[in-house]
């Protein structure tokens, strides 16, 4: 087969392909073109070009990774603090209300009783927790032998009502007559007695048990209360707590040990514990204490509110200054629903004292009688909400 008779046959077998310089193009598309009038160059221009698209700089698309990040980290952390918070709330609150067991109270179910022909309904919306002074310098290691922690010197009823955003102080006397539980050395219950409050807490190990000892003799006291949380705080602690606010003002009512009545100081350091732990001999010796204590007690309340108030996780700042001289069971979603509500709650400025009268018991130790009825006002007037009949 001569070379022209190849060629031919090699466009037969590429089934109608043939080229042109080199350039392979199909018969028909080229017959189209030129039945249109366009050459075979024409027909293989290329479209016009269009613009580039404009690319995003690298230093751009960083930026918009991070802010997606952050938006994100963002979104987690609110869900958390949602989350917690509901959980903080539903382990503070309690829907059972309390056990008046009196002749003249008539228990009407859902936590609703009449009291002097009057109706009252427990507010489900109130937080309380035991804060305790303990009269040790230091916090100590769990000790394994019941009954030789010290005492709780200080007690104080925290209560926080949500629903109307009121914080209630109240202070009990350490030489309140309650009913305590007692253990053997082993931690083992063996009974009740009635007894001075500040020794419920040296019954106990000195920490956790000590402070549920401590609660559970409140919760009788009024009636029954539920007191979900708890938190003991040691001489040491309580300096930090204080130099960490920055000092607390406070005036004296009488001279004492460096005092001067009537002369306002500021408290930091040594001299904070200095003012609250001294107590004259007398059977009035505590109640002048506690009024005392009172006084810083409130000062530093208000003091680490307006922090709150202003930056609710200072909170948490706060806590670590004195975490190793505190025992609480106030656990990180408690703390989160309990940071929330502090930054918007009234505070009175005042601390109110269970009712009652102190007298020399036959111990020769001093004794603080609870009056029952005007504490029955007290817990209907803070716990509960009058209603209509």
């Amino acid at each position: 087969m001569g070379k022209c008779g190849w060629k031919r046959q090699l466009r037969i077998q590429f089934s109608g392909f043939t080229t042109s310089a080199g350039v392979w193009y199909h018969a028909d598309r080229n017959k189209s073109a030129n039945e249109g009038g366009m050459s075979v160059s024409d027909a293989r221009e290329t479209p016009a070009a269009q613009p580039p698209k404009k690319r995003m700089s690298r230093g751009t698309r960083v930026l918009v990774i991070i802010v997606c990040v952050l938006v994100a980290i963002a979104l987690i952390l609110v869900a958390t603090v949602l989350i917690l918070s509901a959980v903080g709330r539903n382990a503070l609150t309690n829907d059972d209300g309390v056990n008046i067991a009196r002749d003249d109270v008539e228990a009407l179910g859902s936590g609703t009783v009449r009291y002097n022909g009057q109706l009252y309904r427990y507010n489900t919306d109130i937080v309380t927790i035991l804060l305790m002074g303990v009269d040790e310098e230091v916090k100590q290691e769990t000790d394994s032998v019941y009954g030789s922690a010290n005492q709780s010197d200080a007690n104080i009823l925290a209560v926080l009502d949500m629903r109307n955003q009121e914080l209630t102080l109240v202070s009990i006397s350490r030489d309140a007559m309650c009913t305590l539980d007692i253990l053997d050395s082993t931690g083992a219950h063996v009974g009740t007695a009635t007894a001075q409050l500040a020794l419920a807490y040296s019954y106990g190990d000195g920490a956790e048990r000590s402070c549920e000892l401590t609660s559970a003799a409140v919760s009788r006291l009024f009636y029954d209360l539920p007191i979900p949380a708890y938190g003991s705080i040691y001489m040491q602690g309580i300096r930090q707590l204080v130099d960490s606010v920055g000092g607390v003002t406070v005036t004296p009512d009488a001279s004492f040990s460096g005092f001067t009545a009537g002369q306002p100081v500021t408290l930091t350091g040594q001299r904070t514990e200095n003012y609250i732990r001294y107590r004259a001999d007398s059977t009035e010796g505590n109640n002048q204490r506690m009024q005392r204590q009172k006084q810083v007690v409130l000062a530093l309340v208000n003091k680490m509110l307006a922090q709150v108030r202003e930056d609710p996780a200072s909170v948490l700042a706060l806590y670590n200054d004195v975490r190793r001289n505190i025992t609480t069971n106030i656990n990180t979603a408690m703390m989160v629903y309990l940071a929330q509500q502090a930054s918007g709650m009234h505070f009175s400025g005042d601390i109110v004292n269970v009712p009652g009268t102190s007298v020399m018991g036959a111990q020769k130790h001093a004794e603080y009688q609870v009056d029952p009825d005007a504490l029955l006002e007290m817990v209907l007037d803070i716990f509960y909400e009058p209603v209509d009949g």
